[in-house]
Order: structure tokens, then sequence, then C-alpha cells
């Protein structure tokens, strides 16, 4: 896996007690309080990629972008910005103001990119040694030590001078490991922020069963495929501390975890397999009517609100039923592919078909309908061009071996997958056509096919 940061910047200023707040703060308490630092953490640019030689999948993370929801200019992926204030009370170390916040993403996550994640993380946190606290119990037996030497010591033979220096000693010598022990403690947010609704859209293929996970869970990672699933990561605002950025995140995880299981369950189930293409036809035909009255509403022109609905349903409803039809062949074409490799007498001669079904680069999507009509004829040619060298080369490698009858049983062994080799030729290229008419109706979706999958076109 690849994390991949592109114009990243950090910024450190330090104030005095009589400096001016930094431009733009507006977190001065009413104490007149005034900040003693400021960090700036920004990056432009967020991405990781999937290299795993087992994955198809070329970025797992990106930022999020199309005709309905463009990219600002010159606009920040990710930015954090913290602000250290002296506590209230004077004592103790300096309390922090955290905020973040985050563009919309876009993930594709694949099974064993998930677990390797996993692993990979959980075995970097063992290898971490926790943070052990000082221990106080032993700090609160020695202060009554020294407190009590004093006194033993006071008698006829010691003046008041000598008191007072030991009672002195002890003072400065408690009030030293105390500063210590709040050194070492973790940093004290007073207020954390996520300022923005993150939008996030998320494509998820299982592959297998893993009954380590149990055996409920396991079955369900297998067998999900989940399809421009959405769901929100929700603005946050802590202002009752939290101590330690372990507290700052198990926090904000809880938070997101909570509201996405109480509001957000049927976003994501509108993902499951074909479940995606049918809630966009749905979507189509409530904006065929809900548009119309939704224009009048606003400003009166209804004509504008039937011809906008209008639109709106022709699109939703045309890339959908594209895109459920593209399913239905591509699901003839795996079939047909797996009878093929049944029925074929010598898996060598079918090597050039093997290994562009097989490969982790997909032949890269038809960008119109234009494109697409041209891929569907070279893969028909294609497709009879290997056909008929399959036969001749297995013709001739039998009469080389038994003559006349060795070539006309080569040929006989060759019509079973023969009869199957055009369903898969024909699929493929309705394949092609089908997506070219999808590209050209809904551009976006040629842009997401090519950052998710890795393709003969795309850039390692």
């Amino acid at each position: 896996m690849e994390i991949q940061l592109s114009k990243v910047s950090f910024q450190h200023e330090s104030y005095s007690r009589a400096a001016a707040p930094p431009p733009g703060w507006a977190g001065e308490g009413e104490g007149g309080e005034r900040p003693l630092s400021r960090q700036v953490f920004v990056v432009q640019e967020l991405e990781v990629r999937d290299r795993l030689a087992s994955s198809q999948i070329n970025k797992f993370l990106y930022l999020y972008s199309s005709e309905s929801m463009p990219r600002r200019a010159h606009s920040n992926m990710l930015m954090v910005k913290a602000v250290q204030l002296c506590p209230e009370s004077g004592v103790g170390g300096p309390e922090c103001c955290l905020r973040v916040s985050l563009m919309p993403l876009r993930l594709n996550i694949d099974q064993d990119a998930l677990f390797f994640l996993k692993d990979f993380f959980s075995s970097l946190a063992a290898g971490i040694n926790p943070y052990l606290p000082v221990d106080t119990a032993t700090e609160a037996k020695a202060e009554p030590d020294l407190e009590t030497d004093p006194g033993q010591s006071q008698g006829p033979c010691l003046g008041p001078d000598l008191t007072v220096s030991m009672e002195t000693t002890s003072s400065d010598h408690s009030s030293a490991s105390t500063g210590s022990s709040s050194a070492d403690q973790p940093i004290y947010f007073r207020e954390f922020r996520f300022t923005s609704e993150v939008p996030i859209w998320l494509d998820y293929h299982g592959k297998h069963v893993s009954i380590e996970q149990g055996t409920f869970a396991g079955i369900l990672i297998g067998l999900a495929q989940l399809n421009c699933s959405e769901l929100k990561l929700k603005r946050l605002c802590c202002r009752h501390g939290l101590l330690g950025v372990e507290k700052v995140i198990n926090y904000a995880i809880n938070e997101w975890l909570t509201d996405i299981r109480k509001n957000q369950l049927p976003g994501i189930l509108g993902g499951v397999g074909p479940m995606h293409s049918v809630v966009q036809l749905f979507h189509g035909v409530r904006d065929l009517f809900w548009m119309p009255i939704e224009q009048y509403r606003r400003d009166g022109r209804i004509i504008r609100g039937l011809q906008r609905g209008a639109a709106s349903f022709g699109t939703s409803t045309a890339s959908a039923a594209l895109e459920l039809s593209n399913r239905l062949v591509q699901a003839i074409q795996a079939t047909a592919e797996t009878v093929y490799d049944i029925l074929s007498p010598a898996p060598p001669l079918c090597r050039a078909l093997s290994d562009r079904r097989h490969a982790h680069r997909r032949p890269a999507q038809p960008a119109d309908l234009r494109e697409g009509v041209a891929k569907a004829y070279d893969t028909v040619r294609e497709g009879v061009i290997d056909t008929a060298q399959t036969i001749c080369v297995m013709a001739s490698r039998g009469h080389e071996q038994k003559g006349l009858p060795g070539a006309v049983g080569g040929v006989l062994r060759q019509i079973p997958p023969t009869v199957v080799r055009p369903l898969i030729v024909a699929t493929e290229a309705t394949s092609n056509l089908l997506g070219g008419m999808r590209n050209q109706i809904k551009p976006d979706a040629r842009k997401e096919d090519f950052l998710k999958w890795r393709t003969e076109d795309s850039q390692e």
C-alpha cells in the first residue's frame, strides 16, 4: 500500500505573553487568555494506492469530485490547526484547542487490502511500547517522610532557622517532582472540532469467506459487495475536555459510528449488489415529479422545473438501466469463460484469452458510444482470428503426431470450446458497447472507473 502526500506544509508559531493573537484567532476567553503557540498542518492532496498483487484496485482512497461536486481551486484536502493556551487556573501545562477539516473522500476497498492494513497496523501497534505513567504512589510515600524528618529533628539543640531551611528544601523537592510528572502527562484538549460534514462514497469487494473473523462476520465480509454506498462523517464539537490524543480519536470514532448506526444504514445498504442502480431508477422517477413542484415553489417557473425533471429522469434511468444490463452481460461472460476453461482440451493454446481475463489490469473503458462501437468491433475481429488460429494449430499438431486422423481428432476436440467462444466474444463486445453508452451519458462514471481499477492506461 502506498500513501502519497502532495504539497504538505507545516507551520509553527510561538507568541509571547504580550503578543497579539494569531490572525483569525477567535478563541480568547472571558479571562483574556492568550495563545502560547499555534501549529498548522496542511495537505493539499492525499491518496492511498493499492499495490497488492492479488488486488485489481488502483486507488484505495482519494479526493472525490464530480460535475455536481467540483473541487474548489487551491483547496486543501486535510487541514489540522492546533492552538496552545495557558490554562484558565494558571496551574499545569498548556491546553490545546484542535480543529480538523477534511474534504469529501472516495474509498475503493478490496478484502485482501483491508486484511493487509489490519494486520500491518496491529503489528505496528504491538511493536510500540505503551505509555507508562509516573508512579504517583511512590511520590506520595516519599513526601510524608520528608515532612516527618523536620518534625523529628526539631529539638532543643535546633534553632528556628534550620527548621525553616529543612521545610523549604522539602517544599522545593515536592514542587520539582510535581512539575516533572505534569510534563510527562498527555496533552489536554480543551476543545476539539471537526469543522465540516464529510461525505464518503464507498465501494467494497469481498473475495473469500474468512472464518477467523467469526462465522457470521466472515461470511458477511467475504460475500459483501458494495457499490457507491454513501455515508457521512458529521460535524463534531467537544468542549468538555479530552486528555490525550487517543481519547480524541476514540471520541470521534464513537460519535461517527453511533450516527452511522442510527441514521445512515439506508445509505450503506443502498450500495449492496445492484441496489445502487435500482435506487437511481427511483431517484429519476422522483425527480420527474418533484423538481417541477420545487421549481414552482421557488420562483414559479414550472416549465423550467419540467425540463430539469425530465433531464434528470432521462439521465438517471438510462445510466441505471445500462449499468444493470452491463452487470447481467458480465455475469453471462464470466459463466461462459468458466465453461470454456472446463471444455478446453489444451489450456496453453488459450493463453491469450486467459492472460487477458486473469491479468490485474483491465482494458480501458470506452470514452463514448463511438469508441465503444470501435472496441466492440475489435473484440469480435480478434475473437474470430484467435478461434481460427487455435483450430489451425490443433489440426497441424495432430497431423504432425498421427497424420490425417490426428488432424481430424484435434479439430473435433476443439469443437466444444469453439461453440462457447462466440458467446464470450459477444458478451465482451456488448459490454464495451454498453460501457460506451453509459460513459457518454454520465462522464463521471468513466473517470471513477479509471481511478478505481488498474487499467492498461493507468500510471503506476
